[in-house]
């Protein structure tokens, strides 16, 4: 499951008014939030005391409830927090709750305040009680409660919920005015989905509407260029003629950039770092080929036979539009030194962000991505207690600082780090507390005097277990949680764990975070996986950055611009302040010795 921005909340509920027929109409980008104008004191304060003089329940329960649409219109939050709670109290005369005497739809119109305040304030348990709860009793409150839904649905991280209403209430709105907003929302939660798994949602949509919807988003977003997109989108509208997006097309996908006419990669495909550059040039030839943009030239500069410099200025000196890389660290903090005026694409990044960040873009394959997701999953699972494992590796130390900076509400139990692979049963049973269960059953013996049977227990208040570790590791942590009758609880690891040759039969069960080129078998996979060696095994991940490469190049008005999220090859990328390049990765777990994507589950 994924979480959307407080951002995103505000501007679908600019949706919400459009469709319910305000006059304000919403706009694809955030619009600075209206000023608060009070409502006059008085006004509220003698409609409250009209409340506390009622002796007729329904009559005290349509004085608050009128207040508080009052406090609620004009963004008092803190009165419309304390109002909610007086109509939430229990009457003492007649032992009920003041809410209980609204009529049914007056009882809708305060239940929808109550849960927009709770989006507001983040209140997830709350949104969940209040959504079940919420009963419109005409067409224009089921309208209003499906957009209400919708944004309570994507701020609890169920994204694909929220779509459900979105695309429901677009199939009754004839207003064209709200409609493009709703296409234009709907869009943007398609656009946080991989490619593998719109495939997926099409084949089990409950009706032709969404099935469209999801099929649109798959194809448009599996090509990689503005005119593959542009091919894609003419295609699904001949097929659709009649369908909501068709006739008022959403604005990311009835404008799209054609490209740049010359590519610049600057990789080193000779020396000590050849290979990893060869496997990024074949990842962006290989799209490139696929793309068929025979329009479109593409320049190589060997960045270990030249500098970095040099090589800069000669591809400038040759044309190129767009820059993608240096690939080493060092290299990339070199080229943002120099402050380059073409926009860069670097696949790696640098500490502090450079300078005109919003043109110089940082993309990398950083381990820290996969501890943010991680991270996110057991949240998403409601998991409260962890035992975690990692090792003395850079790239594991780094994974577990982004990890325990991004856990919240979780508490880590146990903790074990994997110095020697041949210890593994010892670290796991000192992190399961199995030896302080023998402790404890030595001191009975000796205190009784006698001998007995005894099995020792893991601790009980565990709810899963993270591995930051490698694959060898891994494999030696699986069996030694068995051992120790932790076998049944969730194992979660980043794709480090099953790179290689690794027997994946070893780990079934195991939840991994991986990118979508790992599981998706799409056209491209299929053009390129015979011709390029280097697109699966070992270097599989350094392809599909050249292939993210590639389609960052030609969708940058997308990424920079429109500042919509791009599914890719490497994970569902979206820009950050910083410049840096964000990558939501997709889940899969180890059943028979192969990865299943998991799509209905953690993602």
């Amino acid at each position: 499951m994924c979480k959307v921005s407080r951002a995103l909340c505000v501007t679908a509920l600019l949706t919400i008014l459009a469709v319910s027929g305000c006059e304000s109409t919403p706009q694809p980008t955030q619009a600075a939030p209206d000023p608060v104008v009070p409502v006059p004191p008085a006004t509220v304060d003698g409609i409250l005391q009209s409340a506390e003089r009622a002796r007729d329940l329904a009559q005290k329960a349509r004085f608050y409830l009128e207040a508080l649409e009052q406090l609620h219109e004009s963004g008092d939050v803190e009165r419309v927090q304390r109002t909610l709670r007086r109509i939430r109290a229990m009457d003492l005369e007649q032992g009920v709750q003041i809410a209980d005497a609204l009529s049914r739809e007056l009882r809708y119109r305060f239940d929808a305040i109550g849960l927009d305040l709770a989006i507001i304030n983040g209140e997830d348990h709350e949104i969940e009680r209040l959504l079940t709860g919420l009963e419109p009793q005409d067409p224009a409150q089921a309208r209003h409660a499906a957009a209400l839904r919708a944004r309570a649905l994507s701020v609890i991280g169920d994204v694909a919920g929220a779509l459900r209403q979105l695309i429901g209430l677009a199939d009754v709105t004839d207003e064209p005015a709200a409609l493009r907003d709703l296409n234009a929302w709907i869009w943007r939660h398609l656009s946080q989905f991989p490619v593998l798994e719109c495939r997926a949602r099409a084949i089990s949509a409950a009706g032709a509407s969404e099935r469209a919807w999801w099929t649109l988003a798959g194809d448009f977003n599996a090509a990689v260029t503005g005119r593959g997109q542009a091919r894609q989108w003419q295609r699904w509208r001949s097929r659709h003629p009649e369908h909501p997006a068709a006739r008022h097309p959403p604005p990311g996908v009835s404008a799209v950039d054609p490209g740049p006419a010359q590519l610049a990669l600057l990789v080193p495909v000779t020396g000590t770092f050849g290979a990893a550059g060869e496997a990024v040039r074949d990842g962006l030839l290989g799209a490139y080929l696929h793309a068929g943009e025979d329009t479109q030239r593409i320049g190589i500069y060997d960045t270990n036979a030249m500098s970095i410099r040099a090589a800069y200025e000669l591809a400038r000196r040759d044309g190129a539009d767009v820059i993608i890389g240096p690939l080493q660290k060092e290299a990339v903090a070199a080229f943002a030194d120099l402050s380059p005026t073409l926009p860069v694409i670097a696949l790696n990044h640098v500490d502090a962000a450079p300078e005109g960040a919003r043109t110089f873009l940082q993309f990398s394959l950083a381990i820290e991505d996969q501890a943010s997701a991680i991270a996110r999953a057991l949240s998403a699972a409601d998991i409260d207690r962890i035992v975690l494992f990692d090792s003395p590796a850079r790239w594991s130390v780094r994974a577990r600082a982004r990890f325990e900076d991004e856990l919240e509400g979780i508490e880590t139990v146990g903790f074990g780090t994997f110095h020697r692979v041949a210890e593994a049963t010892n670290i796991v049973g000192d992190a399961l507390h199995i030896r302080e269960s023998q402790t404890r059953a030595r001191e009975l013996e000796s205190l009784l005097g006698t001998t007995f049977e005894f099995a020792p227990r893991r601790r009980d208040d565990v709810d899963a277990v993270v591995a930051l570790i490698d694959a060898d590791e891994l494999l030696s942590l699986k069996p030694a949680l068995d051992y120790h009758f932790a076998g049944d609880l969730p194992l979660f690891a980043p794709a480090t764990a099953t790179l290689g040759g690794v027997d994946r039969s070893r780990l079934e069960g195991l939840r991994v975070c991986v990118m979508p080129w790992t599981l998706d078998t799409d056209a491209l996979g299929k053009s390129v996986k015979d011709a390029f060696p280097s697109s699966r095994g070992a270097y599989a991940s350094l392809f599909a950055l050249g292939v993210d490469g590639f389609r960052l190049a030609n969708q940058l008005d997308r990424l920079t611009v429109r500042r919509e999220p791009i599914p890719g090859s490497t994970g569902v990328l979206s820009l950050g302040e910083d410049g840096r390049i964000q990558r939501t990765l997709v889940w899969a777990q180890v059943r028979d010795g192969r990865l299943v994507p998991m799509l209905d589950g953690t993602r």
